[in-house]
């Protein structure tokens, strides 16, 4: 591994990785033998554990039928995943794109909110993560970003948090003014409502430093995109499918965004797979505007017919 395959997010030199031999619930073993309890999930996204029986059913049952086709043609596995994800989708979120993982679901929901206002400028929190891909990194606040920052995607425009543990307007909780969102409206005034496409963000925020939002904030977010023409976007990449309690994490808010971008725990890891999951006005929008996105592996029937079964 270490002669011929490169580590993410690290100096290749001294890596000392968990040599795995096999995984089961929530267990890892390593060659010699070691059992590790697997706290994090892996990278917080195998949510229905490893070795599920049933998921490893619902794949090898998929290898005996479609493995793999073009992504212009129809699988069941396809379709039933589809309608599984508008059944738990909150409000009229009717359609899904399927994709291969969080960061192009991201880049897709971009190019999908810019296609459908016209406009460019997307509005992300300093604090977040929403990738590692050019377009969703730009997107993130996550300080790994800066060695490519000189090539980040335009058209991105960040907020302060809502960090209560740390006001970045010296409020206190019980004196609380809403500050953040009064900012966030300033922050569109200057951008200009005609210039913004959406505001996206986490559901619940994530490897960004788990900040909390305070009661209302979703809320208040929707009001403001609501006034003033903007689409609202909640990257459930992994805040979904439980991590929260709920489907997704923005229900727990009482909200229902425009567009939601989910994936991790989607299929809990077992075949790579992601999901713009989209209203039914912006779907609408393309039923005679050809939609101009696509991936070699876009909704593959393995990770269909494992994301089906996980959920």
């Amino acid at each position: 591994n270490k002669d011929y395959t490169l580590f993410s997010w690290a100096a290749q030199e001294g890596l000392n990785p968990i040599a795995v031999e096999k995984v089961d619930g929530i267990y890892v073993y390593d060659k010699d033998g070691t059992k590790y309890i697997d706290f994090s999930s892996q990278l917080m996204n195998v949510n229905i554990g490893h070795n599920h029986p049933k998921i490893k059913e619902a794949i090898k049952a998929q290898l005996d039928d479609v493995s793999y086709v073009f992504p212009g043609m129809a699988t069941e596995a396809r379709g039933a995943l589809g309608k599984k994800l508008a059944e738990i989708s909150p409000g009229k979120l009717t359609k899904s794109f399927f994709t291969t993982g969080g960061a192009d679901a991201i880049e897709n929901a971009i190019k999908i909110a810019r296609l459908f206002t016209g406009k460019q400028k997307i509005i992300t929190r300093y604090r977040s993560y929403h990738g590692s891909t050019y377009g969703a990194i730009s997107a993130g606040g996550d300080p790994r970003k800066h060695p490519v920052s000189k090539d980040s995607m335009p058209g991105i425009v960040h907020v302060e948090d809502p960090y209560c543990y740390r006001c970045p307007w010296g409020e206190e909780k019980n004196t609380c003014k809403k500050l953040c969102l009064d900012h966030v409206e300033r922050v569109i005034q200057f951008e200009g409502p005609d210039n913004i496409a959406a505001i996206l963000m986490e559901g619940e925020s994530g490897s960004s430093g788990c900040i909390k939002y305070p009661a209302g904030y979703w809320k208040g977010i929707k009001a403001l995109a609501d006034k003033y023409g903007l689409l609202t976007i909640s990257d459930e990449v992994m805040s979904g499918f439980g991590r929260c309690g709920d489907w997704f994490a923005i229900q727990n808010h009482g909200v229902t965004p425009d567009i939601i971008v989910s994936a991790k725990g989607l299929s809990s890891g077992y075949i790579p797979l992601g999901a713009v999951t989209v209203s039914e006005e912006i779907s609408n929008f393309f039923n005679k505007r050809p939609l101009p996105i696509g991936l070699t592996y876009s909704a593959h029937a393995l990770a269909c017919a494992a994301g089906l079964a996980c959920i």
